[in-house]
């Protein structure tokens, strides 16, 4: 059997009520951070580029990224759909169909598209890009001859 003095008796209580405050703070505290979210892998940070698409040109901001995971936000402000393609840029002219008046798609190696966006509609495309220069432009019969095209630097 075990024997407290008297005199422990109170040091006892002081050090039970300690531990009772102690563990009202922690607990809580345990439970919070037990709770929170932990996929902070899958919330790692990307480039925004905003391309703008009008009849007839494509405005793409920034123009200079630097490489990785990379979202672009494609907003057609024009009152036509439009078929905004990203293909590694050759600084020359893409080749062209016999129509002569769309890129020919199948000579091209495509690195992402937004196909059939609405007019004053807006669609989201997830990449990841590695350095060099890419090349955006619309496909729409005679859209790209008429000057819709922009490019991207990634660094």
């Amino acid at each position: 059997m075990f024997f407290v003095p008297a005199s422990d008796g109170t040091r006892m209580r002081r050090l039970s009520s300690w531990l009772g405050r102690l563990t009202l703070v922690v607990l809580p505290v345990l439970f919070l951070v037990g709770c929170s979210e932990t996929d902070t892998v899958s919330r790692a940070p990307h480039t925004v580029v905003r391309i703008s698409e009008r009849d007839f040109r494509i405005l793409v901001e920034p123009d200079r990224i630097p490489a990785g995971d990379v979202e672009l936000v494609v907003r057609n402000q024009g009152p036509d759909t439009h078929e905004p393609i990203m293909v590694r840029s050759s600084r020359s002219q893409p080749p062209l169909r016999r129509d002569g008046l769309t890129v020919d798609e199948d000579a091209l190696h495509e690195v992402g598209a937004a196909e059939g966006v609405d007019p004053h509609g807006v669609r989201r495309v997830r990449l990841h890009l590695a350095t060099g220069r890419y090349e955006l432009f619309c496909n729409m019969a005679g859209h790209f001859m008429a000057g819709m095209h922009g490019e991207l630097v990634v660094d």
